[in-house]
């Protein structure tokens, strides 16, 4: 996919306006979730996290995930990763638009993982160096399959499966 243009905003809380540029997201992609316009006076203070599903061929959903997963993002990410951990086929977790995963999001992950695996399916992941080193320190990335682009883990996925 091609890398958007302009800024999005991740998260307000208090006095802290975290403004990330979205060229670094190159999964994430406006068409996909209709990015809010930065320009606009937004007085949420709800932490923004933008998900989606695609699905590809040969059965495997990619879940793509753009922002910090922590306390206040998970309640988001929980009935999407619901949804498609129930449908059948492999599933990879695209990351790589997320900065920050925190213990939340990681027991959601735990969670799916679990419910693909009863199903007897694959389940990979792409995510940033920071992401993975979390992962792996947590030990959940042997059970995610961590890669690092949405290619690899298809591949991955791909594989695992023949």
């Amino acid at each position: 996919m091609s890398a958007c243009v302009g800024t999005m905003i991740l998260s307000r809380s208090h006095r802290t306006e975290v403004v990330v540029n979205i060229e670094s997201f190159s999964a994430c992609t406006p068409n996909l979730w209709g990015w809010p316009d930065p320009a606009s006076k937004t007085t949420s203070t709800a932490p923004m996290l933008q998900v989606g599903i695609q699905n590809r061929t040969g059965g495997i959903a990619v879940l793509v995930v753009c922002g910090e997963i922590d306390i206040t993002t998970a309640p988001v990410l929980a009935p999407y990763l619901r949804k498609v951990t129930a449908d059948s086929g492999d599933l990879v977790l695209d990351l790589t638009g997320v900065p920050f995963l925190g213990c939340t999001g990681m027991a959601l992950f735990d969670t799916a993982a679990s419910r693909v695996r009863r199903r007897n399916a694959t389940l990979t992941t792409a995510a940033q160096p920071q992401v993975r080193r979390i992962l792996h320190l947590t030990g959940l990335d042997g059970t995610l399959g961590c890669c690092d682009t949405v290619d690899e883990a298809l591949a991955a996925a791909r594989r695992i499966r023949n």
